[in-house]
């Protein structure tokens, strides 16, 4: 009975003190006004919670108001104003070392337990993925590559056998780094602002030329995304694919009711590769953003998370599906579905000549995509098939191409953003397919009549008119030199307006908004890129295209589609509905405003901080110095009562002053404390408001 008594006494014990330190370790979490960790408050209660109590218990035997077996020689009112002292001035020495540990070392700066084991497991798989990649690179001879640059040791520049040798092995590295690497590897191939043609041609070639996975994993892969066996969903499934892409590869397949089909299938573990990938990347683009004033200028970060975020959307197929439907419903209503006879006058068939493939829901999934199959060769492999083509036949091709892509991103809205070369195919109809819709952009009305405004203005070589375009486009500094930005927008136009100038206009413009200063929203920056990787597909196509004739040729029957008489009519009505009731009121008001001059009754009221940001600023800064002198005046108020010699005495030693000295000085170092932890916020933040 006495063991249990015993440790039933304990056990009261262990959740009073775990009680009590919660309760300290939030006090003083709220005292201090900050997001301070639970891990050091706890800490730090129990540590101010064991010094109260050495303090306490050795100071009252030494002041002799206590004996050894626990006994008082004093009045319990003076024992309970010791103990509420030593455990006040306790509890301000936790909130000093709190205030320390915070400047030192801020809360989540150091990861927690649970968080750091997680950190770990994950450091070690980036760790392996880290000198698997270098293994990678040192395997395809790019070891001193990238520290050389495009120069020998010698300072002079590659010869171009060995750029082209260096391309080629880049190519290769990052091809067998994985899904990730592959996809970057194809989104700096359409920048060629960016890269050397050398490098940029062999990147292309990623587009269509990633080894396959073995067929065992690719079954098992598409018999768990259907949830059934292949042969009951299939009447034929052919195990060697026809294509191999950076997520996913593709395999020809007949359905039961004999419809030839096309499976997309994710690669097996792409998902787990591209998340510590990923990871890899984000990392990076943080120490560049931080380490750098390049980084910081470009917005590194933010690109990572556009790239991760374009690359996650990849890994759901039934957003590609979506895409796929929405971009087919957009050519279905443009001019490009319709039937158009060859150079020589012969029909080349129903149907359009840029088709997009129909999909089937029924059958898929996040990771499996069936559609329909078109037969032919991707643009980057059909040199020979396009060879044996008529010129006005190719030059017909690379219009409707021009006309579908204009079709989407100016009317329909949603556009193809990854026109490359491996996403064009050339079917055995004569015809353009367009394949891959993972990446597909959106723009809304405002944003279609100003790019279309963009492309009419350099029409008419009207410099201002284009800037006032972009500049209804993009997002523009405050200090933005408008007439520095029109004379740079005028030499692009006129370095682009004669004839057989090529599409690097698009490029040129971006860069030279980028460059402005102009922040460039997401889907505008895709538009842009989708013209971009167009020029090098159409050049493919026909190699004496011209991009920037056609788009002028295209675009104003397309923005007369955009801007037609209806439309301009139900904007008007529906604008007009919405001042109705302001247009009412108006003749009463101005009515009010005529007197109100007449007598001498106009006035004018403005109110300083209308914003409720602006209020909370001010309230919060004075706040602050209301805080600072309270202290102040504290503190001095204690340091006066506790060194004076006079006053009433509550025992023999201990003064009535001395007490309320250390109480105000109590009061005073919390606020004090309080006010540093504001202060230093504020500094942490750039004097921003929080």
């Amino acid at each position: 009975m006495q063991v249990v008594s015993g440790f039933f006494i304990g056990l009261v014990g262990i959740v009073f003190t775990v009680v009590m330190l919660l309760l300290l370790a939030a006090t003083a979490r709220r005292v201090m006004g900050a997001a301070v960790g639970w891990v050091r408050s706890a800490v730090v209660a129990f540590a101010m919670l064991s010094v109260a109590s050495w303090v306490l218990t050795n100071g009252l035997l030494d002041a002799g108001w206590s004996r050894a077996d626990g006994t008082l020689t004093v009045a319990p009112g003076v024992a309970l104003v010791a103990v509420v002292l030593a455990f006040a001035w306790a509890f301000v020495l936790g909130l000093c070392v709190l205030l320390v540990l915070e400047l030192l070392v801020p809360t989540g700066s150091v990861p927690g337990p649970w968080r750091a084991l997680r950190g770990l497991r994950q450091g070690r798989r980036e760790t392996r993925r880290y000198a698997q990649i270098l293994t990678i690179g040192v395997r395809h001879g790019l070891g001193g590559a990238l520290t050389r640059g495009a120069r020998q040791p010698d300072g002079s520049r590659l010869s171009r056998t060995d750029q082209r040798r260096q391309a080629a092995a880049l190519r290769d590295a990052l091809s067998d780094a994985g899904v990730t690497f592959v996809k970057f590897g194809q989104v700096l191939s359409t920048r060629r602002d960016l890269l050397p043609a050398t490098f940029a041609d062999a990147l292309a070639t990623l587009q269509s030329e990633v080894p396959p996975a073995p067929w065992s994993q690719v079954e098992a892969a598409v018999t768990s995304a259907l949830g059934r066996p292949i042969d009951e969903a299939f009447a034929e499934f052919s195990p060697e694919p026809l294509a191999s892409a950076s997520v996913g590869q593709v395999h020809a397949a007949r359905l039961a009711d004999g419809r030839e089909v096309v499976v997309k299938v994710q690669r097996p573990g792409a998902r787990a590769q591209v998340e510590t990938d990923l990871a890899i990347l984000g990392r990076l683009a943080r120490r560049i953003e931080r380490d750098t004033a390049w980084g910081r200028s470009l917005g590194v970060v933010d690109l990572a998370d556009g790239f991760a975020a374009s690359l996650r959307e990849e890994l759901d197929y039934t957003v590609e599906l979506e895409n796929t439907l929405a971009l087919r419903a957009a050519l279905t209503r443009g001019a490009v579905g319709e039937r158009l006879p060859d150079a020589d006058g012969a029909d080349p068939g129903a149907g359009p000549r840029v088709r997009v493939p129909e999909v089937y829901p029924e059958l898929s999934g996040t990771t499996l995509l069936v559609m329909e199959r078109l037969d032919g060769v991707p643009v980057g492999r059909a040199a020979d098939v396009l060879a044996g083509l008529d010129d006005a036949v190719r030059a017909d091709l690379a219009s409707r191409l021009l006309t579908a892509t204009l079709e989407q991103v100016l009317v329909a809205g949603t556009f193809h953003a990854d026109l490359h070369p491996g996403n064009v195919l050339v079917t055995d109809d004569g015809r353009l397919g367009l394949l891959d819709m993972g990446s597909v952009g959106r723009l809304g009305e405002p944003e279609r009549l100003a790019l279309a405004a963009v492309l009419l203005a350099v029409d008419a070589d009207d410099a201002v008119a284009a800037t006032d375009a972009l500049l209804e486009l993009l997002d523009a500094p405050v200090d933005l030199d408008v007439r520095r930005l029109e004379r740079a927008v005028g030499q692009v136009i006129v370095r682009f307006r004669g004839a057989g100038a090529s599409g690097a206009m698009f490029t040129a413009l971006f860069r030279l908004v980028t460059d402005a200063g102009l922040a460039v929203p997401s889907q505008v920056a895709a538009a842009f890129r989708t013209f971009t990787s167009l020029e090098g597909t159409l050049r493919l196509i026909d190699p004496g295209f011209d991009l920037v004739a056609g788009a002028r040729a295209t675009a104003q029957p397309l923005v007369r589609r955009v801007v037609t008489p209806e439309g301009l009519r139900e904007r008007a009505t529906s604008l007009f509905l919405g001042l109705a009731p302001e247009l009412e009121r108006l003749p009463r008001r101005l009515a009010k405003i005529t007197s109100d001059v007449e007598a001498g009754r106009l006035t004018v009221n403005v109110r300083s901080f209308a914003h409720p940001d602006d209020r909370a600023f001010v309230t919060g800064l004075v706040q602050q110095v209301v805080s600072t002198v309270i202290a102040a005046a504290a503190v001095v108020a204690a340091v006066v009562l506790v060194s004076a010699d006079s006053g009433p005495e509550l025992v023999e030693g201990l003064r009535l002053f001395a007490v309320l000295g250390a109480a105000l000085g109590f009061v005073g170092t919390v606020l004090a404390v309080r006010v540093l932890v504001f202060a230093f916020r504020g500094a942490a933040t750039g004097g921003r408001r929080p």
